[in-house]
């Protein structure tokens, strides 16, 4: 755990350090909304869960319309009065389609912070959004990561709604996240 936890801040230093046009440092909070989907012989289903994230960010530009922003956030997840956090790292590019609106794109990397049997702790989503600069400071933002991992390791056992366990081979499970939040530059 605290490997990863050092390599996470190197990798997040080591983007600010980046040279760029402009960089600004800032802060987000917000809704997250935190989407199981099981896929088993073709058929699917869903769960998710809700809670907040808060993060930090910098943001680099790197032409008039084209920013890079690296963030690092703090996500808590709430379901029947158990908690569960994960660290959530996207880097994402912001192209701007006015002074205002940008479209956001990138990948997006998850890790467990609780250890979850049957579960891998490690993701990579590719993620998808939109934000709109308030003013200067202030942004809101919408964001959508679709998971492209497959979260349950080999051998896992899983549960029915019964309690009845059953074999998980052949299921993929995929976590994908849904966030709306506020952003502050400082």
């Amino acid at each position: 755990m605290k490997k990863v936890t050092v390599f996470i801040a190197t990798l997040f230093f080591g983007i600010v350090t980046l040279s760029a046009q402009s960089t600004e440092f800032g802060a987000t909070a917000g809704y997250n909304s935190l989407i199981a989907t099981a896929t088993f012989n073709g058929a699917s289903g869903s769960d998710s869960v809700s809670g907040f994230y808060v993060g930090l960010f910098a943001d680099f530009e790197t032409s008039d319309k084209f920013h890079v922003q690296p963030e690092i956030q703090y996500v808590n997840s709430i379901q029947n009065g158990e908690s569960g956090g994960s660290l959530v790292i996207p880097v994402l590019g912001r192209y701007y389609i006015s002074e205002e609106v940008s479209l956001n794109f990138g990948p997006q990397l998850d890790f467990i912070l609780e250890e979850s049997p049957g579960v891998k702790a490690l993701g990579l989503a590719i993620a998808v959004g939109l934000s709109y600069d308030i003013n200067t400071n202030i942004f809101l933002s919408f964001k959508y990561a679709l998971g492209l991992t497959d979260r349950l390791e080999d051998g896992a056992v899983i549960f029915d709604e019964f309690g009845n366990s059953i074999s998980s081979e052949g299921i993929t499970t995929k976590f994908s996240f849904l966030q709306i939040g506020l952003g502050f530059k400082f």
